[in-house]
């Protein structure tokens, strides 16, 4: 289970309970009415790698069993697996209308060119995860060199 998976999930636990993400320190702190009652670092691989904070807070049981099983599946999750893919923009060349993105058409088909250009911010389509570039270099070697020079991180871009 990803962090951002295990967070979303740990909040829908109760209205009393939560969950943040401290990217910084690498962790996630879950909360009981906004007391921090657990501490997991991201790389924790069993229980005893939490870290259990104000222990005079009881929790009902159905909550602690919820939060429970949560935790004991991020943390039979690989390591590796956690992490969300690193996520990347093909930049081409900005000009007088300013930043322009490649872009590829993915849900259309029927296109005899599936490439397009897109000019400002880039969306969905012309946010590519490493998988899905080096998939994109391994279809086209001939393009791989170009794929590498254009290739920004997409900060967050998503979200939008």
């Amino acid at each position: 289970m990803k962090i951002d998976e295990t967070v979303k999930r740990l909040n829908a636990v109760s209205q009393s309970a939560g969950a943040y993400e401290y990217k910084n320190e690498k962790k996630i702190l879950v909360t009981w009415s906004t007391f921090t009652v657990l501490i997991v670092p991201y790389k924790a691989k069993t229980m005893f790698d939490c870290h259990f904070v104000n222990p005079h807070i009881e929790l009902p049981a159905d909550v602690k069993a919820q939060i429970s099983g949560i935790i004991g599946k991020f943390l039979r999750t690989p390591i590796k697996e956690r992490f969300p893919e690193k996520k990347y923009c093909l930049r081409w060349i900005d000009d007088d209308a300013g930043k322009s993105f490649l872009g590829l058409y993915r849900k259309t088909t029927g296109h005899s060119d599936p490439f397009w250009f897109l000019f400002g911010e880039p969306n969905l389509d012309a946010i590519f995860t490493e998988s899905e570039l080096n998939q994109l270099k391994k279809d086209n070697p001939r393009l791989a060199p170009a794929i590498d020079a254009m290739k920004e991180p997409a900060e967050d871009k998503d979200d939008e």
